[in-house]
């Protein structure tokens, strides 16, 4: 039985909070991940599931690659710069990562992150996906370790998704078979897909191939309404873009962007020279712990990241504690310095990952000398990544569970981290100068 078409209200002022949520699913998801009771747990540089072997529980890894050729008979959660899928996952995959491919069988919901996405298998249920790309043709490859991963969403001929789409991103190649819905926003949309149920795409350049069939409605957003086919879909709705109904500038809002990002500059400029020029010590242990090992980082990072998630309603149980046994004054003060305590956390990891990549772009390129220039110039990649739409958060996902990460291994393990040596941190000349 085909699968009928479904009302769904098409209001496009309203989606923005469907791609929000869709960033909060992934993000619980991952908090689920770190909270299970039961699972195998991993954590290497590169991790290999071989085929033929299997494990018979969730299994939770982290690595700089990762690669799943067995069988897991349950669900499957990856942290990583590339993971890989060729074997079977029977339960649920959760994974965020610089590149993402999937070309095994994942017999439940599918939930990815990443810059460059590809699914070339089968996904049983769900797919949620939020992925980069540049819309307009041009989109430079992410090096991630020995791997080159070319952003965008990608489904290929043979994939086949047994339930619902959801797909938010830069760009977007949809093809195979989506036997429930389909929803989709991204810059570039590419359709030459079979899609059972109804499909809501909003892009700036839409292209529709003549093998593509929707059995349900078609509705779409794009900045001019286009000529489609008739039997492209059982209906089509065109939905104008609402911020050339409502007369928004993009100039203006370009220009805002642009000032929202030198403010976020110049306001971490300022923190890291305060910290540079009060307390210069404050970073060097925790920057030398990534260096030593940004997996294991990272693994204690998404393990704080947990506790981190948790916190607001630790903290409005001791709140509401301590309001009913010494007053609500108390109370009050203890809540804001819990939420100032977070604050701080979130503030502090760019400064800290900001200063171990600078130090890494100082050992490839000349003229960058002093801790303060080399954490200036790690900031200014963070912080440009970070505005980028749709992927940005990634960038300051992955930021804070190496800082938070580094910040743990270096109380558990005090001055004693060895590792690979960092470029020498040298005076910094700009600390005077500042202050004059």
């Amino acid at each position: 039985m085909k699968p009928t078409a479904r009302d769904t209200q098409k209001n496009a002022q309203k989606r923005p909070v469907w791609v929000i949520a869709l960033v909060m699913a992934i993000l619980a998801s991952l908090v689920l991940a770190g909270t299970a009771l039961a699972g195998q747990f991993e954590g290497d540089d590169i991790y290999r599931l071989e085929a033929g072997q299997v494990v018979n529980d969730d299994l939770y890894v982290a690595g700089s690659e990762i690669f799943i050729d067995g069988t897991v008979n349950g669900d499957l959660y990856a942290v990583g710069g590339y993971i890989e899928v060729n074997g079977t996952v029977t339960g649920d995959v959760v994974a965020a990562g610089g590149g993402i491919k999937i070309t095994g069988d994942v017999q439940d919901d599918a939930r990815l992150a990443g810059g460059g996405i590809d699914i070339l298998g089968t996904i049983g249920d769900d797919l949620i996906i939020a992925g980069g790309g540049q819309p307009g043709g041009f989109s430079f490859p992410m090096q991630m370790g020995t791997r080159s991963i070319n952003q965008g969403i990608r489904l290929g001929n043979k994939s086949s998704v047994g339930g619902d789409a959801m797909i938010v991103g830069g760009t977007a190649d949809i093809r195979g078979r989506i036997d429930g819905d389909l929803t989709a926003s991204t810059g570039e949309i590419d359709l030459d897909a079979q899609v059972g149920g109804d499909a809501t795409l909003n892009a700036s350049t839409l292209r529709l191939t003549n093998n593509s069939r929707i059995e349900g409605t078609l509705s779409y957003t794009t900045p001019e309404e286009m000529s489609l086919p008739a039997d492209v879909a059982g209906g089509i709705e065109y939905e104008p873009v609402v911020t050339a109904a409502t007369g928004v500038n993009p100039l203006l809002s370009m220009f805002w962007w642009l000032l929202r990002t030198v403010m976020i500059l110049i306001g971490f400029g300022l923190l890291a020279w305060l910290i540079m020029w009060l307390a210069p010590g404050l970073l060097e242990k925790p920057v030398a712990a990534i260096n030593a090992n940004p997996v294991e980082a990272g693994l204690w990072g998404l393990l704080v990241f947990v506790l981190f998630m948790a916190l607001p309603i630790a903290s409005g149980i001791i709140v509401v504690l301590i309001g009913m046994f010494w007053g609500w004054v108390p109370a009050i003060a203890v809540g804001l310095l819990l939420i100032s305590v977070s604050a701080v956390i979130w503030l502090f990891s760019p400064l800290i990952t900001g200063l171990w990549l600078g130090r890494k772009i100082a050992g490839s390129v000349n003229g960058i000398s002093g801790s303060l220039p080399m954490m200036l110039a790690g900031i200014l990649v963070i912080v440009l990544l970070g505005r980028v739409p749709c992927v940005g958060w990634l960038v300051g996902f992955f930021s804070f569970l190496l800082a938070m990460g580094g910040m743990v291994q270096a109380m558990r393990k005090g001055g004693n981290i060895s590792g690979p040596a960092l470029p020498p941190a040298e005076p910094t000349t700009l600390s005077a100068s500042m202050m004059d």
